[in-house]
């Protein structure tokens, strides 16, 4: 991260909370000034000269000594919200107290925020005579311009004498992290689910029942129908039946994230917006879901926001092979509907031989100028789409069961 410094200074060391001293073009001008003029005053008898000489080499030493003091600062960041979704905007809060005894801090301040898929922006904070004991507060706004994981801070500080023979920088503080999901488009549809039986039969269903899954001591707040008074009397404390919803589906989205698979790398943000919306749309139908791209790090079984961070932070560089990815995917079963999304021609033949697994698949499609499309492909559904919206489109009203 760039760090103010001013107009000709030397190269500055910088450290987190530590400050360097380095003399500007014009402090070394009147360095050099005044050493020259004190050996010619003094070995040519000029009184003149080294007085000239020494009131510039004291403007020196006491610019040097007042950027020297390293001010006491504590700062304090928060961003609120600090996860946003394409679009939306969050707010950066800083307090900046000085903790110094004695000294006022009049410094030039500049936060920044930034991150490998943003721009990086500078924000001025007023820091105008801070006194011993007290703080300033700044507010600035971050739009969230593309998916991504958005850095702000430390909070760089810089100081410069009023002769501008020296000035200095530093930093201070922590940073923060934004958090940018993809772009959410709400689906009105869902996949429907699997309900499995105790007894290893599973039946189409739209709607969930509760069937018994185990038995466990008794909290406050259970109900007294629920607990099972003759385990109860066997053991000697209360037990009550715990019910699970063995209809709900899970829904496991495959995002191939490999670079093969995207030879376009804007399709890679609607595949992005595609699983986050299929996601988003599981939680409001309170179905289990699943994320699973190449790349590993799935999650399962996590609130929404874990989902999010994941997408935030995938990236199209996944090294796995396109038989291991779909090995892995056999093996884990990781629901009983799985979504495939990719960026080339879906492998219909590889993905029809993970129904034995899945029972439900679905393949997506993305490339720029795709024609938008649902229908059975090799007896799968498969949907077609140029970006996130058309996607939205052809989930929504394709006409393919989904």
């Amino acid at each position: 991260m760039r760090r103010p410094e001013s107009p000709g200074a030397f190269t500055a060391k910088l450290a987190n909370g530590g400050l360097a001293v380095p003399v500007t073009g014009r402090g070394v001008g009147l360095g050099l000034a005044a050493v020259t003029l004190l050996f010619t005053g003094w070995r040519w008898g000029y009184p003149e000269l080294v007085a000239i000489g020494a009131a510039a080499g004291l403007a020196c030493v006491a610019a040097i000594s007042v950027i020297a003091v390293k001010p006491s600062l504590e700062v304090e960041r928060s961003i609120a919200p600090d996860r946003v979704s394409v679009g939306e905007s969050a707010t950066v809060t800083l307090e900046v107290r000085n903790t110094g005894r004695f000294r006022a801090v009049n410094a030039r301040a500049v936060d920044t925020y930034g991150g490998p898929t943003h721009t990086t922006r500078r924000v001025a904070v007023p820091l105008a005579r801070l006194r011993p004991g007290k703080a300033a507060n700044a507010t600035y706004e971050v739009t969230a311009e593309r998916r991504g994981v958005v850095d702000a801070g430390p909070l760089g500080i810089g100081k410069r004498d009023l002769l501008g023979l020296a000035a200095t920088a530093g930093s201070f503080g922590d940073t923060s992290r934004l958090w940018v999901h993809p772009r959410l488009w709400n689906l009105r549809r869902t996949p429907d689910g699997l309900a499995r039986s105790l007894e290893g039969t599973a039946d189409k269903v739209e709607q969930g029942s509760l069937t018994f899954h185990s038995l466990r001591e008794y909290v406050i707040g259970d109900e007294l129908r629920h607990v099972h008074w003759r385990t109860s009397a066997r053991i000697g404390r209360l037990m009550v039946k715990e019910h699970v919803d063995t209809s709900l589906p899970t829904v496991a989205i495959a995002l191939d994230d490999r670079p093969e698979s995207w030879p376009h790398p804007e399709a890679f943000e609607a595949a992005c917006e595609a699983a986050y919306s299929i996601l988003t749309a599981c939680f409001r139908a309170e179905y289990h879901a699943a994320l699973v791209p190449a790349s590993g790090g799935a999650v399962s079984g996590a609130g929404r926001d874990s989902y999010g961070d994941l997408l935030a932070e995938l990236a199209c560089d996944a090294t796995e092979s396109l038989d291991v990815y779909i090995a892995r995917l056999t093996a884990g079963r990781f629901g009983d509907t799985l979504v495939w999304i990719t960026g080339t021609e879906p492998p219909t033949p590889r993905l029809a031989a993970l129904k034995r697994a899945y029972p439900v698949v679905i393949a997506v499609h993305l490339a720029p100028d795709l024609p938008t499309s649902a229908a059975l492909v090799g007896g799968l559904p498969s949907l077609r789409a140029a970006d996130g919206e058309q996607f939205a489109a052809a989930w929504d009203g394709g006409g393919v069961s989904l």
